[in-house]
């Protein structure tokens, strides 16, 4: 004779009955992705366009029913452009947060030190905007554990050091640099590209973020009458010497770097952005399809045209959904597998068109940079 009451037996069917249930309601929970980017301190500027983006793709990945039907939640973590933190916020949204990968970040030195914990913990990150090849030259062919989807700092170095040879006739040319390894990057790139073509490194000074007065160097930099200055650095910092240029005299062709292409560059270096000029892997009149229709998406959200580090943000976290949905679960692991050889068919909005998202075994994608330069407020690719 069975030793259970009636009811222990009711009881225990009840509970297997509902033990589906409870399965579903758990794997209906949401699915939360990481974010790790510079939202307040050096780097802000460039940090909350990144955002942005990665926010517009999360809203419109949950409107179309989400990934394997479930709804995407942003777990967001302030790095400040601190190495320490970068790291420390890794190690968070992975083992806390339990984040299956992680958009992020801005500073190539916080990738740097994050991206090594990201590798501990079987996690990929995405490129919140970070250029330097340092990054993906530490990762180990064939098996990165930071993917960028757009070149690398010298890529972008080559590319904007041709324009200045080639578009802006530039044989006697200025460099200023931060001395961050982007900053540094960039200006060596540009000399041995321009010094390779016959011209000549007039100067090449280098200034720490943040600093606000330039007026001795640009007056100096006067006197040598460039052809063109290049800025390799951050936007606020950018704004702050054309300003300063302009107020000293100096009225040469500019050109910038990456960051320097965004509406907060234009509305904090005022009618001195006019003619700056960057090499850039996406504007809103891009001959990319799936950019110019981001674009209007951006435009319909947003309200203002979106810029290249907006759209970083949004196809670096498109990517890290769609291999997540093609993976079929939110696996660490299994997401860095298909990133490193499974997307080679999803196209991005950067670049030229057919742009897809095909990682090389460093974890990069490359293609050639359009130029674009600022005209009446606005920017328009050359």
């Amino acid at each position: 004779m069975s030793n259970f009451s009636r009811r222990q037996i009711l009881g225990m069917l009840g509970a297997s009955l509902a033990l589906p249930t409870l399965v579903m309601a758990q794997d209906a929970a949401p699915i939360r992705i990481g974010v790790m980017l510079p939202l307040s301190g050096n780097g802000s500027i460039e940090g909350n366009q990144v955002f942005k983006g990665v926010q517009l793709a999360v809203a419109e990945a949950n409107a179309a029913g989400g990934v394997l039907g479930r709804k995407i939640e942003l777990a967001v973590e302030d790095d400040e452009s601190n190495t320490a933190k970068g790291a420390t916020a890794v190690r968070k949204l992975v083992e806390r947060e339990k984040v299956p990968f992680i958009v992020g970040t801005y500073a190539s030195a916080v990738v740097v030190a994050a991206m090594k914990v990201a590798k501990e913990l079987k996690v990929p990150m995405l490129s919140g905007g970070s250029t330097s090849h340092v990054a993906t030259d530490n990762n180990t062919p064939g098996d990165p554990w930071f993917f960028r989807a757009f070149a690398d700092s010298k890529g972008q170095g080559y590319d904007t050091a041709m324009a200045i040879v080639e578009k802006f006739n530039g044989k006697k040319v200025a460099i200023l640099h931060d001395t961050t390894s982007y900053g540094q990057d960039l200006a060596k790139q540009t000399i041995t590209v321009v010094e390779g073509a016959g011209g000549k490194i007039v100067a090449n000074e280098s200034f720490n973020i943040g600093d606000q007065d330039f007026s001795s160097i640009l007056t100096r930099i006067r006197t040598l009458k460039p052809d063109v200055v290049y800025i390799a650095g951050w936007a606020a910092d950018g704004a702050t010497i054309v300003r300063q240029a302009a107020s000293v005299g100096l009225r040469t062709q500019f050109v910038g770097s990456g960051s320097m292409l965004s509406d907060d560059f234009i509305k904090l270096a005022g009618p001195a952005s006019e003619g700056f000029a960057v090499a850039t892997a996406y504007e809103i009149s891009t001959p990319n399809q799936v950019g110019r229709e981001f674009g209007e998406r951006f435009v319909k959200a947003y309200g203002y045209e979106p810029g290249m580090l907006n759209t970083l943000g949004y196809f670096h976290t498109a990517v890290g959904l769609e291999a997540l949905r093609r993976v079929g679960k939110p696996d660490g692991e299994a997401i860095q597998k298909m990133l490193m050889s499974g997307m080679k068919d999803f196209k991005i909005g950067l670049g030229p068109e057919g742009t897809t998202a095909a990682f090389d075994e460093k974890g990069s994608v490359d293609y050639p940079y359009f130029i674009a330069v600022i005209k009446n407020g606005k920017r328009v690719l050359n």
